[in-house]
């Protein structure tokens, strides 16, 4: 199956891409703490697709 970056579904995305969503949500729920619940909504289904593609995540805790 060819994959489509610009489909509304996670599974028809390339791994790159899920890899620089998953990054870039990470960063503005964890770092920026800008959000809204449709930002938690798209960053748990990209993790769900890289993880049911195979791909290992860590997560980094940090105190302030």
């Amino acid at each position: 199956m060819k994959k489509n970056n610009d489909s509304q579904y996670f599974e028809d995305w390339t791994t790159q891409k899920l890899k620089r969503e998953a990054k870039a949500y990470d960063q503005l729920i964890n770092q920026v703490q800008c959000y809204g619940s449709s930002d938690l909504r798209m960053f748990s289904g990209i993790c769900n697709e890289l993880e049911a593609r195979g791909v290992e995540m860590h997560i980094e805790i940090s105190f302030n």
